[in-house]
């Protein structure tokens, strides 16, 4: 028990390690999750590729971004352009220069700013924020809201599009961008479909469950089973931990001493939240296959997998798929704390109708 348990834990730590790092320590970061903490500051240019790139501090330079989720943060200051592509990008802070994306979907909130001008081609576009130059969109749906401020002129092409407001200081009007996006790179316009976000968010987390399953594919087993067969006490301590642990990490950090304990906590929690989402697509696609009768085919583990993937994958296209992946998370979260629960208390039981401490389910052997 404690040599799986030591193995998965080197294997989560290798990942996160290799996943993120210190943003402000380089010029060029790469990983999962990049972050330029509140108070930290990026001396020169920030090349950043990760799933999830957060500036709440300020980068002293220009901002080249790729990953599934792009956020500048209402205390985030970029002092030259941001350019990228990502499957979200949100400005709720200050961008000093240009901003030209491609992304699925691009929000410019009503606390953000961009000193120069708006490129953006999306599957979406909402202006609520100021832009003092100009703004060239292109995309399937544009809203230019009542809060929204434009210095210059507001060009775009979209069968969808809605100006709420009067902030607009120049001319606005339909223009043919030959149906591309309006995101700028080496004089080329062209646009970046949605998927593509959802594309590079999925291999990570297929990446993440490879590395579950080949070094501890017992655990990953028991975590499937307590899902399957205690589902609503997984989903409930699960939620219990969604809820709860933020608020405890808030009071360790309030007495100072704490502070590293509860930044060590939010790793903890981060993972665990990222493997209960992975774990939960691996139950559902675990129970697929056992309604398929299919439960002993070859390689069932690695379709397992595949299938819960895909269908978190197809959740980002349909309303009230992120309640979906919400429920798959808090399942599979739930799972995973109440499997390291019962190995800790050494008897291996997950509910009545859990899994033995071989890893064997009580009704038959686990996918």
């Amino acid at each position: 028990m404690q040599s799986t348990a030591l193995r998965l834990l080197a294997a989560l730590l290798v990942l996160l390690l290799v996943a993120s790092g210190p943003a402000a320590a380089a010029e060029s970061s790469f990983g999962g999750t990049v972050v330029v903490a509140e108070g930290e500051t990026v001396n020169g240019d920030l090349d950043a590729v990760g799933g999830t790139i957060v500036v709440r501090g300020t980068v002293d330079g220009d901002l080249n971004a790729a990953g599934g989720t792009v956020l500048v943060a209402p205390t985030g200051v970029v002092t030259g352009d941001l350019s990228g592509a990502a499957g979200a990008v949100t400005i709720e802070g200050r961008v000093d220069g240009n901003v030209e994306v491609g992304t699925g979907a691009f929000m410019l909130r009503e606390s953000g700013a961009v000193g120069g001008d708006l490129e953006v081609g999306a599957g979406e576009v909402l202006v609520d924020g100021a832009v003092s130059g100009d703004v060239t969109a292109g995309a399937d749906r544009i809203r230019i809201g009542p809060t929204a401020t434009v210095g210059g002129n507001v060009a775009y092409d979209s069968d969808d599009f809605a100006y709420e407001g009067d902030g607009v200081a120049g001319t606005v009007s339909r223009t043919d961008l030959d149906g591309a996006a309006a995101w700028n790179f080496d004089g080329a316009l062209f646009t970046l479909p949605a998927w593509l976000g959802v594309l590079y968010s999925t291999l990570v987390h297929l990446a993440l469950g490879a590395v579950l399953l080949l070094v501890a594919p017992r655990f990953v087993g028991e975590v499937s089973e307590a899902g399957l067969t205690d589902t609503a006490r997984s989903g409930g301590v699960g939620l219990a931990a969604l809820l709860l642990v933020p608020v405890g990490l808030v009071l360790l950090a309030i007495t100072l001493i704490g502070i590293p304990l509860a930044l060590l906590g939010g790793v903890a929690y981060g993972l665990l939240l990222w493997a209960g989402l992975v774990l939960g697509a691996f139950t559902l696609g675990t129970w697929a296959l056992r309604a398929l009768d299919r439960a002993d085919a070859e390689n069932a583990r690695w379709l397992a997998l595949g299938f819960g993937l895909l269908v978190v994958a197809l959740t980002q296209f349909v309303p009230g798929g992120g309640l979906v992946r919400l429920a798959l998370t808090v399942i599979g979260a739930g799972a995973v704390l109440l499997v390291l629960r019962a190995r800790r208390a050494g008897d291996g039981d997950v509910g009545s109708a859990g899994v033995d401490g071989d890893g064997e389910s009580k009704r038959g052997p686990a996918v």
